[in-house]
């Protein structure tokens, strides 16, 4: 099931890697605004019958373009090479992928599980890097340089990629955050202090002097972009100020 059915063309997949231990993994928000559950085939080294399986909610640690980490409880076990599958749902949306267990360890409060995703064709997964690129957006957007171009701000940069940069500024270079721009592929969100909504619009062809025209977007466009600006921005890699990371929460919040 498509996330975005009007935007986004799963970029995510570029990111993809034959050695699946050398994927990049993406932090996972706490807020990550699904719910997530493991299916597993075993229970204490028995295979349940029928193909049933107990289900068992999760908490996702970090997800990548081959497979996930699961945080679960103590009393689950499983096996290296078990088969398992992982459902994420939001409303009418919802996303199964079958996998296998890659390892398994049991900490002090929960249990670790890393899996391995076997898409059984193309469409389940280009659905689900659908669902994985504005996490993928949220973690590029480390510190990164920024030229001190406008008088009386104060001017941050995260995101060296064009197609995930965010900028914001600040009345003094330790002040408060009086607006921001995100670039989002195609897409921009902008905000000003004092604006009662974001603004929202897309982005055209660079013209010759390297400027991107404002293109108007259709009703869905626009809602699905406000959608993918609250699922990204609340992974922030740590490295982003603590404050900035506060910031977007209560935007999104």
């Amino acid at each position: 099931m498509l996330l975005f059915k009007s935007i986004l063309d799963t970029p995510a997949e570029n990111l993809s890697k034959d050695d699946k231990r050398r994927a990049p993994r993406f932090s996972i928000s706490d807020s990550f605004p699904f719910r997530c559950k493991l299916t597993l085939f075993q229970h204490n080294g028995v295979k349940l019958p029928d193909g049933k399986g107990k289900e068992w909610s999760v908490n996702l640690a970090n997800l990548s373009t081959t497979g996930a980490s699961v945080q679960l409880s103590l009393a689950a076990v499983a096996f290296q090479r078990e088969p398992c599958r992982l459902k994420l749902s939001r409303g009418d949306y919802l996303l199964e992928i079958p996998a296998n267990i890659a390892h398994f360890r049991c900490c002090s409060q929960y249990s670790l599980c890393g899996i391995v995703f076997n898409f059984p064709d193309e469409e389940l997964k280009h659905d689900y890097l659908q669902l994985l690129e504005p996490i993928v957006i949220g973690n590029s957007l480390a510190p990164a340089a920024a030229v001190q171009d406008m008088p009386g701000r104060h001017k941050e940069q995260f995101g060296s990629n064009p197609a995930a940069q965010l900028t914001l500024w600040r009345d003094d270079p330790a002040g408060q955050i009086v607006g921001f721009n995100l670039r989002m592929h195609q897409y921009m969100i902008r905000w000003t202090d004092g604006a009662a909504e974001l603004e929202v619009t897309g982005l055209g062809e660079p013209d010759q002097t390297g400027a991107t025209p404002p293109v108007a977007l259709t009703e869905t466009q626009h809602e699905e972009v406000r959608w993918l600006f609250c699922l990204a921005i609340p992974n922030l890699p740590k490295t982003v100020p603590v404050d900035v990371r506060n910031f977007f929460t209560a935007l999104v919040g």
